[in-house]
């Protein structure tokens, strides 16, 4: 009767408004989603161009001309146009792994905040991390399903060096969870309106500047321009590849270096400049590491990466 007509219309308004906000709710995660695509496809373009700036700074330091910033765009697409050459000794994981290494590079540059991304859920600094260590897992499993000496040399040692450099990106999330109570890396962009040049702040940027060469396979801890038998880590497990499967696997990496010099503008450097530049002044200065110092002895890694521990510790108790 008449007493059930308001509880009528109260069901149809909750329906409307329950319709309303799981659309509103739908379309910023769509947005969202959208934004951090379009994101990692803009870092993927200008990628190639970071590592020729890295590589253009390293010979102008060294009274050299050096090719151009642009010519990694060219050797990629050398490699691309390359046959692909598999030996009839390797499984399913040697192909699929150079694709899985590219997909979570573009995954992990979906997910890093400062430019359009980094907005939704997605981007929880664990996910990020264990994306990578995907990756980095599949790479190591190919140059050991390749059955070379010197593949599972340097598969071994990707595994050794991982094992150093993890705790060390767990304990850098922690201090920015500690600071700014969350752990999805949106929410830990630094905060300029706040006192952000701090000690804490000083030594996670010198010790996440220290990760991003060991997680990247730069020097001090490998030389990603050598081929030398007892040197390599990263290049040894990519001596079986070629073709397009070698363009993915480089892509990847570059992909990869241009995703941390975000993450270190974005969270670690304490200066008021634009990301872009920020991102500039990693590249100038990992050119610049890497000419002043020779690779060290695989052994020496562990204390490298101590040193780089005991920074973040040091930061959190600053914190």
């Amino acid at each position: 009767g008449g007493q059930c007509q308001p509880i009528y219309w109260l069901h149809n308004d909750c329906y409307d408004i329950c319709f309303n906000l799981g659309g509103y709710v739908m379309g910023y995660v769509f947005q969202g989603l959208a934004l951090n695509i379009v994101q990692a496809l803009l870092l993927l373009a200008f990628a190639p161009l970071i590592a020729g700036i890295i590589n253009k700074v390293k010979a102008f330091l060294q009274k050299r001309q050096g090719a151009s910033v642009l010519q990694e765009y060219f050797d990629l697409a050398k490699w691309w146009k390359k046959p692909t050459i598999l030996t009839p000794y390797t499984s399913i994981i040697f192909v699929v792994a150079p694709a899985v290494y590219f997909i979570t590079s573009f995954l992990a540059a979906s997910m890093v905040p400062g430019f359009l991304a980094g907005q939704i859920s997605i981007s929880d600094a664990f996910i990020f991390v264990y994306i990578l260590a995907l990756g980095r897992f599949f790479m190591c499993l190919s140059s050991m399903d390749a059955a070379t000496a010197f593949g599972g040399m340097g598969g071994s040692r990707e595994v050794y060096v991982s094992v150093l450099v993890e705790p060390a990106v767990m304990l850098a999330i922690l201090i920015n969870s500690l600071r700014y109570h969350s752990t999805t890396l949106s929410g830990m962009v630094i905060d300029y309106d706040g006192a952000y040049f701090t000690v804490s702040a000083a030594l996670a940027c010198v010790a996440f500047f220290l990760v991003i060469l060991a997680e990247n396979s730069r020097l001090p801890v490998d030389n990603p321009d050598t081929h030398l038998e007892l040197t390599m880590i990263h290049e040894g497990m990519t001596l079986e590849y070629s073709g397009p499967f070698l363009t993915l696997i480089h892509l990847g990496s570059m992909l990869k270096v241009m995703v941390f010099l975000t993450l270190f503008g974005a969270l670690y450097l304490p200066l008021a400049v634009p990301l872009a530049v920020k991102i500039l002044f990693g590249a100038v200065l990992i050119g610049l590491v890497e000419i002043l110092n020779n690779k060290m002895r695989l052994f020496k890694v562990r204390v490298y990466m101590g040193a780089a521990i005991v920074l973040l510790l040091l930061a959190i108790i600053a914190e």
